[in-house]
Parts: structure tokens; sequence; C-alpha cells
């Protein structure tokens, strides 16, 4: 039987998919599997299990190959999910009933990257030179937005309340800079003029899963940079706004900051376009801080790096 999981959405979604997937695959040996990811088909390079069954859709042929003549599609979507929406189950969870229908999720372990000799010597090279430009002993990795960050004058806007506001993340950033290294993980839009405290790096996702599996730490929100972490078992601490631990970050594993007596409501995204825009109306500046928030914040995360990284 041929069966094809057709996995979309961004890398962090594609990166939580990882174990469900290898769980199918070693239970399904007979099977003939294809896997078809839009963009982000590369994170899986040096897989065993999946990098030979994994394609981009826009590859020339394959639909007259093997998609024409397959006997299952299936594209899981854990969002519609009810254990997910109702924070019973992480994203890697329900990507697991989706993919393997199964509530047993004892088996179903951290998402697995690998990079390559060159991808790390690449790394090593580019955290030895932000080193030798910025002199402090640990270097860190920040990604302070997500995916729906928009500009817009000069500001950074995201209606989803998943990453920081301008200004709260130049404290932040100002603030980490007294103490560490810092390579800003961000595309060249959300390169602020008035940010002298980081190190800008324009790379694609392989080159910034090396850059995280050599550095010492990252600071985060809900993207794709503390999954990448959670795969090199690298220590983090992520900020969260409008969603929850239990679904889309590792509560287990990192140093986990909300804000203290605010409610949150979920946005269920994928299901209901206008309650999804309403609760975004709602959790609007879960991501806001001032200043003393940003205090507690710095010191959250000096106190989370003291006793993680040696």
């Amino acid at each position: 039987m041929r069966k094809i999981f057709y996995v979309d959405g961004g890398a962090g979604r594609v990166i939580a998919a990882i174990p469900a997937l290898e769980k199918y695959v070693k239970n399904h040996p007979e099977e003939d599997i294809r896997i078809l990811i839009g963009g982000w088909d590369n994170l899986l390079w040096g897989n065993t299990l999946l990098q030979d069954i994994t394609y981009n859709p826009d590859t020339k042929g394959i639909f007259d190959e093997f998609i024409k003549d397959a006997d299952v599609f299936v594209s899981p979507e854990p969002y519609r999910i009810p254990g997910y929406y109702n924070q019973k189950l992480s994203l890697a969870e329900a990507f697991d009933v989706e993919i393997n229908g199964t509530n047993d999720h004892s088996d179903i372990g951290v998402p697995r990257l690998f990079t390559s000799k060159a991808e790390e010597k690449n790394a090593v090279n580019l955290i030895a030179d932000v080193k030798s430009q910025q002199k402090k002993q640990k270097t860190l990795v920040i990604q302070p937005y997500g995916r729906s960050a928009r500009v817009d004058r000069g500001d950074i806007i995201d209606d989803s309340s998943r990453g920081l506001d301008s200004r709260s993340y130049l404290q932040l950033v100002k603030k980490l800079s007294t103490k560490y290294n810092l390579i800003l993980f961000a595309e060249k839009t959300f390169h602020l003029p008035e940010d002298s405290y980081t190190f800008k790096l324009e790379a694609d996702l392989r080159m910034w899963m090396s850059v995280i599996a050599e550095c010492d730490y990252i600071v985060g929100c809900d993207s794709v940079g503390q999954h990448m972490a959670r795969a090199f078992n690298k220590p983090g601490t992520v900020l969260l706004g409008s969603t929850f631990a239990k679904n889309v970050s590792y509560p287990d594993w990192f140093n986990i900051i909300e804000k203290a007596d605010e409610d949150k409501k979920y946005s269920p995204i994928r299901i209901c376009g206008l309650d999804s825009h309403l609760s975004d109306r709602l959790n609007d500046r879960l991501m806001d801080y001032t200043e003393k928030e940003i205090d507690q914040i710095f010191m959250a995360i000096v106190a989370d790096i003291e006793k993680k990284v040696k």
C-alpha cells in the first residue's frame, strides 16, 4: 500500500511532526510511505528514516510518479484535535493522534534534527567571530518574533501576540548584552536600526539549526527556534503570549515565562476564522512588557543560565 502524508504550515509544525512520522515509518515497514513538506523538507535531511521518502510538493513529476496512484493521502491537522485545543496534548502528541491513530504517546520522544560536519564547522566559526566582537563568554541566540509578525513603519506588530513588541525587545537585549554575546534570529526586515546589541545573521533554517546546536542558550518565543533547541537538547527561556506551553513548547525542558495574572484565550486557528481574530484581540498585549517586567525576565534568564550552562 502506498500512503502519503502532507505536512503543511510553519517550520515549527514540521519539526513537531517528526516523532510521529518516525513512529509510523518504524511500525509500517511493509508500506510505501512518502512525505510531502512544502518549503521545509530540508529540515529532514540527515534523518535515516525520513530523508529519502520526503519531498517538496513542488518537485517536478512527483504527481504522476507516485501521488496519483496513492492508496491513502493524509493531511494531518493537529489544531483540530480536541485534546490539543483544550490544552491536553502537545503539538507532537496531536500529530501522533492524526498520523498514528493512537492515544498512547509514551513512545513519542523529542524531535531529531541532524547537521553535517560542514554545517557544524560553519556554526563554530560564526560563534567564534561573534565572541571576538562582543567579547563575552557565553553566546545566546534570541528569536523574539513569531511567523505572524510584520513591520509597520518601523514598529514590529504581531497580531497573534506570539512575539515581542519592539520596545520590549530592545529593552531586553540591551540588558542581556551586558552579560552575553547575542545573535539575532530574525529576517532582515526585522533588524531594527536601534538594535546595536546583537549580531545580525542572514541564514537559511539549516544554518540556524547549526548555530542553535553550537550556541550556549536560546531565548525564544512560540516559533521554530525553540523546537530546534529542544531537538539539540539546548537549554533556553521561552516567552509565551497568546499560546499555551502545553501545546506549543516543552515546559518540562525550557524556562517558560508568561505574564502573571493575565488570562489568555485560545485562538482556534484553522478552525474558526472570526473567533480566532476575536481571541487575538483579547490577547493583544500579552507580549507587551513594562520595564519592571523586563527586569524580572532578565533576572530569570540569568538565573536559568547560571543553573544550566557551565
